[in-house]
């Protein structure tokens, strides 16, 4: 699972450095490959703790799991939860010990009855 984004190029290989909440996830192949899975599409998220907004999978195997138009809306529902806890100070990396101290390393993602509108759920302890 990846938390940062890199840094994009620009025009003469320069690298723009992209803002601090700008997540995506990298969701492993076991998972993408799963019947059922968001393959490609754009669906709406609930959140265990009331936020809700527009994401997709894109890329390779669609294997890049992003909140839809603006990449920080992902990032500030990770990353407050994780500042919120305590565990993450801003411009700090999430590492394996800030999600240990946070007491979760896996995000839920489940279906519902209702099309393209999923649960995602990131509870720490």
């Amino acid at each position: 699972m990846s938390f940062l984004v890199k840094a994009e190029k620009t025009k003469g290989d320069l690298l723009n450095p992209r803002p601090w909440y700008e997540v995506e996830i990298i969701v492993p192949s076991d998972i993408t490959n799963k019947d059922g899975y968001p393959y490609h599409e754009t669906f709406m998220v609930i959140t265990d703790d009331g936020w809700k907004f527009q994401c997709k999978t894109s890329g390779d195997y669609a294997k890049n799991l992003r909140s839809e138009n603006d990449l920080k809306t992902l990032g500030k529902w990770i990353k407050g939860r994780l500042e919120i806890s305590g565990c993450l100070k801003t411009g700090e990396k999430i590492t394996r010990e800030t999600l240990d101290q946070y007491g979760n390393h896996f995000f839920t993602l489940r279906s519902t009855d209702v099309p393209d509108l999923w649960l995602l759920s990131f509870k720490g302890k």
